[in-house]
């Protein structure tokens, strides 16, 4: 009985060995050359000289579309800690590389046995449990990213939460309203220009 449980537990193990490990940089984040390295994994990874830090991370699937176009795609990062809002609040993460490894288990050793996939973030959205960026390709970014600055007729561009919406309260959600931001008593810090005529979004 004992052989059998031994051999069941090899073959196991080699099956998680076999499990592809997600590891994830976001590059620069700050601006000061030190990039954020994170495993989506249950321990910590060290792959090529660089360790990543074990962190609830997850990615939706990254593929090219039958145009030969790069989708963009989702990763979901927690925010529990608080650790990446301490980034949103300080940084415009916007346009900012995510790299995105896979590796295995049983080949960490091999600098070379890896597949990557490159992607700029685009746009972000949180609360208090997560952080999802949307990350495009680079030309989508540029694209979306000219000119940085948008302003809108009705709804709040500022993050809920962050730096220029200011609001430190209880509440966990924002529709980005001007009447959501008197409820919250935070209307002087409203982050759309209704002066400008009509209801569109102006670059």
């Amino acid at each position: 009985m004992a052989i059998n449980t031994n051999q069941a537990f090899l073959e196991e193990s080699r099956k998680r060995a076999k499990v592809p490990i997600y590891l994830y940089t976001i590059e620069d984040p700050a601006g000061d050359g030190e990039d954020l390295n994170f495993a989506g994994w249950n321990t910590n990874i060290t792959f090529n000289g660089v360790t990543y830090t074990k962190f609830p991370i997850t990615h939706d699937e990254i593929s090219e579309n039958s145009s030969g176009e790069l989708p963009s795609t989702a990763a979901q990062i927690s925010n529990i800690s608080r650790l990446i809002e301490s980034y949103l609040q300080a940084y415009d993460l916007r346009g900012k590389k995510v790299t995105i490894k896979m590796v295995y288990a049983n080949l960490l050793d091999d600098p070379d046995c890896y597949v990557e996939f490159s992607r700029h973030i685009d746009s972000y959205t949180s609360n208090v449990k997560d952080v999802v960026f949307t990350l495009m390709s680079k030309l989508s970014v540029i694209g979306v990213q000219v000119p940085l600055t948008t302003y809108n007729t009705r709804r709040c561009q500022h993050l809920f939460k962050g730096a220029r919406c200011g609001y430190a309260g209880a509440e966990t959600e924002c529709n980005h309203t001007r009447a959501r931001c008197r409820v919250l008593c935070n209307q002087s810090r409203f982050g759309a220009q209704p002066g400008i005529k009509g209801n569109r979004s102006y670059g």
